[in-house]
């Protein structure tokens, strides 16, 4: 039986012609869309004005504008003050004007055989104990320069190896 049915839809295909539609067809079919569309665009323009006739506008809180006004302001910079010249730097300044000084006072202002005034003030001052006074009379300038010298040079390495955080442990 379904043999006899399909057999019987393809003749009907076969009798079948193709529909021509009239030459104005598409013409029509535009049309009614345009005003399908126009139709719409009223009812969706008549809505929305209904819409916004009934519909109040919300009122803000009293405290909007202040709250606004809060977030608006640039919060407050803190300000932190850092001197042009560091600690470490104004030690290394008077380590190098306390050497200068010293080295002022190890030249003697002329050549004769009169002790340095550093000299004399460690004498005046070890008047008592006559054992140290008098060496230090024959010690040379040099000495004392290169004594400075190391001592400087000693606690330049102190301050590297702090800052580098590589003491020596003791």
């Amino acid at each position: 039986m379904e043999n006899h049915n399909e057999e019987a839809f393809r003749k009907l295909l076969k009798t079948v012609t193709p529909e021509i539609p009239e030459a104005d067809f598409t013409q029509r079919v535009v049309n009614n869309v345009v005003v399908e569309m126009q139709h719409a665009a009223a009812i969706e323009e008549l809505a929305l004005k209904t819409l916004l006739k009934n519909m109040q506008p919300e009122q803000p809180s009293a405290a909007f504008t202040n709250d606004l006004l809060l977030k608006l302001q640039p919060a407050p910079k803190v300000i932190v003050y850092k001197p042009v010249i560091s600690r470490k730097t104004w030690l290394w300044i008077a380590a190098c004007i306390t050497l200068a000084l010293l080295v002022c006072l190890f030249i003697p202002g002329s050549q004769s055989d009169q002790p340095s005034q550093i000299i004399s003030a460690i004498d005046s001052v070890a008047r008592p104990s006559s054992l140290i006074s008098d060496k230090m009379n024959k010690l040379p300038e040099l000495y004392s320069f290169a004594i400075i010298g190391l001592a400087s040079l000693m606690l330049f390495d102190y301050f590297i190896r702090l800052k580098t955080k590589r003491l020596a442990k003791i």
